[in-house]
């Protein structure tokens, strides 16, 4: 039960501070283009995700290293620090994935305007250093021990407490909770089958196999065109004939 708990407030953990962070983003871009309609920028896209990684990941160390605000129990010592590192890699994972949908869904003529353009190779790079800041995070907690994570533990610790508001969070955790022993199961049946561990195509199709695309039927001939022949009336030949 220790270990649900544990992973049940690392779920609260996550979604809250991204509930903080979609709120700081919107005011920053608001800020930023003044009101005016948003242009999009890559490079600036990429500083605002490093920024939210490194957030994240010193407030989740944060909150295993000094757990006492959410009753989180760490007295596992290095089985915590491990068990929390592999839960943080599969929530990452997770959000590699999503990151590698967009990637494939950009590629598509129709979506390139609606679709940021996402590079998976800094996005796994993204996704290794953060996993490797947090181990460090996690044997050196005095890293992450000041006032502005301090200060974004609190505020989720506040709103988790907050009534009704704290409920929804709960049952986001929850999903998360269950989504983290999905992924998990699915990681160890990829390694043991050896396959890759992040599915890249859309719609679960395998290795070798033509991506999923949702627009295929309007821009490939169906099989019906493809063997369609015009009918020819012939009615009126034969009845001269005969």
């Amino acid at each position: 039960m220790e270990v649900l708990s544990f992973i049940f407030i690392l779920g609260i953990n996550f979604s809250i501070f991204g509930f903080l962070w979609g709120i700081i983003m919107f005011l920053s871009r608001f800020l930023m283009n003044q009101g005016q309609p948003r242009q999009g920028n890559s490079n600036v896209e990429y500083i605002f995700r490093i920024i939210r990684y490194f957030l994240l990941v010193s407030v989740t160390a944060n909150l295993i290293s000094f757990p006492g605000t959410l009753e989180l129990k760490t007295d596992g010592g290095y089985a915590y620090i491990v068990l929390g590192i592999v839960v943080f890699a599969l929530y990452l994972l997770g959000k590699l994935q999503n990151r590698s949908v967009m990637a494939q869904l950009g590629n598509n003529p129709m979506l390139q305007r609606l679709v940021p353009k996402v590079d998976l190779k800094v996005e796994r790079f993204m996704m290794l250093g953060s996993i490797v800041y947090f181990a460090v995070c996690l044997f050196i907690p005095s890293m992450v021990n000041n006032g502005l994570i301090n200060w974004f533990k609190d505020t989720i610790v506040g709103i988790y407490r907050t009534p009704v508001i704290g409920w929804i969070f709960s049952i986001i955790a929850f999903i998360f909770l269950v989504t983290t022993f999905m992924r998990a199961a699915n990681v160890l049946g990829r390694l043991i089958n050896g396959q890759p561990i992040l599915d890249t195509n859309i719609g679960g199709a395998q290795s070798g196999e033509k991506p999923f695309n949702p627009f295929e039927q309007f821009t490939q001939p169906t099989a019906d065109e493809e063997g369609f022949t015009e009918y020819e009336d012939v009615t009126d030949e034969e009845e001269e004939k005969d």
